[in-house]
């Protein structure tokens, strides 16, 4: 089979993460994707994490009834150590040895990813669906970078066709002021956000 792993904080989930997911499955032919949730034990996040058991459930209420997306907790039940994406495929391709596995992600990620802890080490073991966002030139950030460009045949770079770019940190940032964020969140999740005061403070 042909997996998609998309690894998020999923804080919150939105409809841009929905969308991107949908294209790429559609386009690329995967028969499911994984929502990899990042762990709130992660040390290398810039602010902490939402706790783990509310984000996944915000995820589960989301994806609901979907059949090609599947929650995977790998990461977020790792020890703190363990939580960067190359331990995370690595478990993963032992979890789903005859299968093929894409890391998918946007190309702000692309734009650091070099960069990232044990990044040289994920980048030559594994593929990666890249997803264009608006002011990132895919093709230059790869000629600009000499490991990426040593394993550009790693990358599948492809432009997502519709412009929902919706940040987690934006809907945060609403949600925080009191300002509507309906039709930004999966109802389900946002309902389930409302209720239990998330991203108030």
């Amino acid at each position: 089979m042909k997996i998609g792993v998309f690894g998020s904080a999923f804080d919150p989930i939105t409809l841009g993460h929905m969308v991107t997911m949908e294209m790429i499955s559609d386009r690329r032919g995967f028969d499911f994707i994984l929502l990899l949730l990042s762990s709130d034990k992660r040390i290398d996040k810039s602010r902490q994490l939402t706790a783990n058991f509310h984000r996944l459930n915000m995820v589960k209420l989301a994806i609901d009834g979907q059949r090609k997306f599947k929650i995977e907790t790998v990461e977020m039940n790792a020890a703190g150590w363990e939580t960067y994406t190359y331990y995370t495929m690595k478990k993963l391709a032992k979890k789903y040895p005859n299968d093929e596995l894409y890391f998918l992600m946007g190309a702000d990620n692309l734009a650091n990813i070099s960069s990232w802890k044990y990044g040289k080490e994920l980048i030559e073991s594994n593929r990666f669906v890249v997803m264009g966002r608006e002011g990132y030139d895919m093709a230059e950030m790869i000629a600009q970078d000499s490991l990426l460009t040593k394993y550009e045949h790693h990358f599948d770079c492809l432009s997502k066709g519709v412009k929902v770019e919706t940040s987690s940190s934006f809907i945060r940032s609403r949600l925080k002021d009191g300002l509507s964020v309906k039709y930004l969140v999966p109802e389900k999740a946002l309902q389930y956000a409302l209720a239990h005061g998330l991203y108030k403070e």
